[in-house]
């Protein structure tokens, strides 16, 4: 094992608040019940009904919140893979269960508590650590609330808020919990392991054309236009819509890529191949143009980082090769399709047979900038981009006067577009000021352990910020959806950075 990945094990602590763990077990197992008595398991018995797996449910839930409370670094892995793996909404729309999600981050919450308490020295001796990368959410968050002012409907700017408040919950978790290189490190390989899983379940269902069962919530597909004419099932994943899922499965390309690179056990590095290519091949399938240009962006410049060399070049060529073997000969077609985003001045004609989706999202897009150029300063309301797009979308116009599923609502597909148009200037500088202090802090970090020769480290660093950068580029194309998984990157690279400073050698020093 490289030295730099042996940990001091850290003093063993007694938990001297053990009547708060109790009040908190027993709020947790009236809470467990009350949900198992009304949740449908399977065949468990009616709503309502007690059965004896609702028992076992229970019982499952209060030991593993007691294992949480106790370990909650090991519970905040078991955050990220539900989070990242979508598990609580599979487990709700799917099963009827609670929300697993909102489960866990009460267990770490109270974990993280509890040690604070406890800490030697007494309580109040430890104290919660608040990253300077929390300044900027919490002024988005509050821009937010402010827009929810000017909404037309504030119960959709309230579902934003509500979003931007989980993302504070989760980035607090993670800074005070990735204190060590050893826990960024096991971070990092649960995202790699929920890719393997994602993957593995995707590229299943696409080889054996199994589009006629969601295999248990994390097989959904959607039939949709692939090229012209043709229309083929997207697997979406455990998401709604196959491009979101291909935009996050585009971010675990680094968190793969970097793991085979980086790793110094065999086995492990394996492992970390056989999940970028498991990765690779769903995202293949989700026949997404922008997150097929978002991970060949992260590919171009990790050989960049790496600086090629046949070492890495001759390895990666062989993993592409297998990878374009596997790829459905359609997916060349659809990606020759981007070149249609930019007009062709000499053959204007060429609009007017434009894809359909392609010329919708020229709207959708330019409706956004027109909602921003009227409310330059809040915009329109959180979340009420779709209830101003009949009004606005009528002075853009488009070559294609209408589309299909009138009822829907709109989305402009390009995060900063919407961000502009819903919060204006004030919701704009603030996402900036979050999202660039993100991938500063992660290039930060990488730059910092590899100064002292942590290359390792440094290797870690760097993935999470091409991930960001993954991420940030399918946003070019994508609305803020499922905007969880990008707080949990900011979170991961807040992290990093503090990792970096708190164990460098000069803090070790006394510098």
């Amino acid at each position: 094992m490289p030295t730099e990945w042996v940990a001091v094990p850290a003093p063993r602590r007694g938990f001297g608040a053990l009547p708060l763990a109790g009040v908190s077990a027993a709020a947790l197992a009236a809470c467990a019940g009350y949900w198992a008595a009304r949740a449908p398991f399977g065949a468990a018995g009616a709503a309502g009904e007690f059965a004896p797996l609702h028992l076992v449910a229970v019982v499952a839930g209060l030991v593993g919140f007691a294992f949480v409370v106790r370990r909650p670094e090991w519970g905040l892995l078991a955050l990220v893979v539900v989070l990242y793996t979508n598990s609580s909404e599979v487990a709700v729309r799917v099963y009827g269960v609670p929300s697993l999600l909102q489960m866990l981050a009460a267990a770490v919450a109270a974990g993280l508590a509890l040690r604070l308490l406890s800490a030697p020295g007494g309580v109040g001796a430890a104290r919660v650590v608040l990253d300077p990368l929390l300044v900027p959410l919490v002024v988005y968050a509050a821009v937010v609330l402010a827009s929810s002012l000017v909404a037309e409907d504030a119960a959709l700017s309230d579902e934003r808020l509500s979003d931007c408040l989980k993302g504070l919950v989760v980035f607090l978790l993670v800074t005070n919990l990735v204190t060590t290189r050893a826990t960024l490190r096991r971070a990092v390989w649960a995202l790699v392991l929920s890719g393997a899983f994602l993957g593995a379940v995707s590229v299943f269902q696409a080889l054996t054309h199994a589009y006629g069962t969601e295999l248990g919530g994390f097989g959904r597909v959607k039939l949709a236009q692939i090229v012209g004419g043709l229309r083929e099932p997207r697997i979406s994943g455990p998401l709604s819509d196959p491009n979101f899922y291909a935009q996050i499965l585009a971010a675990l390309v680094p968190f793969a890529l970097y793991r085979v690179w980086g790793e110094r056990r065999l086995s492990l590095r394996l492992a970390a191949l056989v999940a970028l290519g498991l990765v690779g091949g769903a995202l293949a399938f989700t026949y997404s143009r922008g997150g097929a240009l978002a991970a060949g962006l992260t590919l171009g410049l990790a050989l960049v980082d790496r600086r090629g060399g046949l070492r890495l070049v001759l390895p990666g060529a062989a993993l592409l090769a297998l990878l374009l073997m596997s790829v459905p000969g359609q997916f060349g077609g659809r990606l020759e399709t981007l070149e249609r985003l930019v007009p062709d001045e000499e053959e204007p004609a060429v609009v007017v047979h434009a894809e359909s989706s392609i010329e919708q999202r020229k709207l959708l897009m330019r409706t956004a900038w027109e909602m921003f150029g009227a409310h330059p300063w809040l915009g329109v309301g959180a979340g009420n981009y779709s209830e101003h797009f009949d009004e606005y979308a009528a002075h853009v116009g488009s070559a294609t006067p209408s589309y299909e599923n009138f009822a829907e609502r709109r989305y402009p597909h390009n995060l900063y577009l919407e961000t502009a148009a819903e919060t204006g200037l004030a919701g704009l500088a603030a996402f900036a000021a979050v999202v660039g202090g993100a991938l500063l802090s992660a290039l930060w970090a990488a730059r910092g352990f590899r100064r002292w020769g942590a290359e390792c480290s440094g290797a870690l660093a760097m993935s999470v910020a091409l991930a960001l950068v993954a991420y940030l580029a399918s946003s070019l194309f994508l609305h803020g959806h499922y905007i969880q998984y990008l707080w949990l990157l900011v979170a991961l690279a807040a992290a990093a950075r503090r990792v970096a400073r708190a164990e460098s050698p000069a803090a070790a020093e006394g510098f």
